[in-house]
């Protein structure tokens, strides 16, 4: 019978494959779980470029059900814009995720996903920004809030935001609040990410980190 050298990470008389989650014998199909640490992933980009259907589609392949898998929508608009890209990729949302929503609290939801999650995709980060905004809520203590509460987790996280500021300076003051709050806490999210992935027309390009 082959033997495991885990130190090592050598499988004698036999080829050892690995991935991201298990340790597998070629000879035995034994698998042994190894841990692995959860990651952060700032996914970011323009409308349109394809940022969600990055997320979902590796989000999807995460796990074996959909307990495993956690969704954060911050509107009702965008879980039907979900439900129709899990369509497209033959896939039934309910069937797929554990769907929450949430227009501001979004750190109290995130709080209450159940154990069985290892993987939590907020979708996004700046329609929950922008709903900050529209309803007066305290931005500055609601973003620490959240961003402490993923520098602290045991589940992987994928953030989806808009990139703002390449356009022109906006002539409206809340249209100005908007940028800056988002464009200020994509920063802060970019610091402590593992994986920066910038949404090209539909082509992933990683900025810092690597690819999903």
């Amino acid at each position: 019978m082959p033997t495991i050298d885990i130190k090592h990470m050598k499988l004698y008389n036999n080829q050892v494959k690995m991935n991201s989650k298990t340790l597998r014998s070629a000879a035995s199909e034994a698998k042994i779980q190894t841990k692995r640490k959860p990651k952060i992933s700032l996914i970011i980009g323009g409308a349109r470029s394809g940022k969600s259907s990055y997320a979902l589609e590796y989000t999807l392949g995460f796990g074996n059900s959909a307990a495993e898998r956690a969704v954060v929508s911050t509107s009702s608009e965008r879980v039907d814009e979900i439900k129709s890209k899990c369509l497209s990729l033959n896939k039934d949302i309910d069937d797929s995720f554990l769907v929450f929503q949430e227009s501001d609290y979004v750190a109290k939801i995130v709080e209450q996903i159940p154990h069985s999650a290892q993987i939590i995709l907020i979708d996004s980060i700046s329609d929950w920004i922008a709903n900050l905004i529209i309803d007066e809520k305290d931005t500055v203590e609601l973003k620490k809030e959240l961003k402490a509460l993923i520098e602290k987790t045991n589940k992987d996280i994928i953030l989806i935001s808009n990139i703002v500021g390449l356009g022109i300076i906006p002539e409206k003051s809340l249209e100005r609040e908007f940028r800056d709050e988002s464009g200020f806490f994509n920063q802060e999210l970019a610091k402590i990410a593992n994986n920066v992935i910038l949404m090209v027309a539909g082509i992933p390009v990683a900025i810092k980190g690597e690819l999903l």
